[in-house]
């Protein structure tokens, strides 16, 4: 029993807390398959931003390349607004996805209502295809759309792990703690960065002893504040999508 009560301490969710001031940034990503073959490349902004008053961050993405599960290159847009209260919780997301050419693929939306505990989610295909799921979300759920941005903000110099539990765009929920594992040295297209490493660790209940079959996800964050992001290692878009090197670019 003990044991157990203090795993829930040591696993006790809570939010990143949102800076006093959102700064403005922006920059590039490169993304190569794990065989080093180029799979896609993205521009990203990061900025501050109101809603309904409240203060907030909002993300952009525009890239274009390979990206599971589709079999042509395509191209997207993104953008995602953050609460940047107290804690940083996902509010929006929309991602609109074309060909190469221009012709609609798919639009991907996401409404977060954290008083009610839920989450929308809405698929439209070409072709009038359409998918609508709502799922109950616990206040520390986070959004892959931004997830680098945001993650900026934790306490680097913590040794606890920092729990909670991540939407994918599947869609599905995963717990999952960041764990640090120390400080690397980092070489990217951008330069080389002295940088924390921390590993995105998921957690499955009953079958956490099967964990080690997931693949294991990496961020590096510069060191020297703001710790920006720097790379990343892990599957593309969940469990059985492409592993992928993600590397800041300028």
């Amino acid at each position: 029993m003990l044991t157990t009560i203090c795993l829930f301490i040591l696993l006790r969710a809570d939010l990143i807390k949102a800076p006093p001031s959102v700064p403005a940034d922006s920059g590039a990503v490169v993304v190569s398959g794990k065989s080093g073959a180029p799979r896609w490349t993205a521009n990203w902004t990061m900025e501050p931003f109101e809603r309904d008053g409240r203060k907030a961050v909002r993300f952009t993405e525009r890239g274009q390349g390979h990206v599971s599960p589709f079999s042509e290159e395509i191209r997207w847009s993104l953008e995602a607004i953050w609460s940047a209260e107290n804690g940083l919780q996902p509010l929006e997301a929309e991602k609109i996805i074309t060909t190469s050419t221009g012709v609609r693929l798919a639009t991907e939306r996401k409404q977060f209502d954290h008083k009610k505990g839920t989450v929308r989610f809405e698929r439209q295909s070409s072709g009038g295809r359409s998918e609508v799921k709502s799922l109950s979300i616990p206040p520390d759920t986070l959004a892959i759309e931004g997830i680098a941005g945001v993650l900026r903000f934790l306490a680097f110099d913590r040794t606890a792990p920092f729990a909670a539990h991540l939407l994918s765009n599947e869609p599905r929920l995963y717990s999952v703690t960041f764990e640090a594992r120390g400080k690397e040295s980092v070489k990217t297209p951008a330069g080389e960065f002295e940088a924390y490493k921390l590993e995105m660790v998921p957690h499955v209940g009953l079958l956490n002893v099967f964990r080690s079959f997931f693949p294991k996800a990496f961020f590096w964050f510069s060191v020297a504040p703001p710790h920006f992001w720097v790379r990343y290692e892990g599957p593309e878009n969940g469990p059985g999508t492409p592993e992928i090197v993600m590397e800041l670019d300028r």
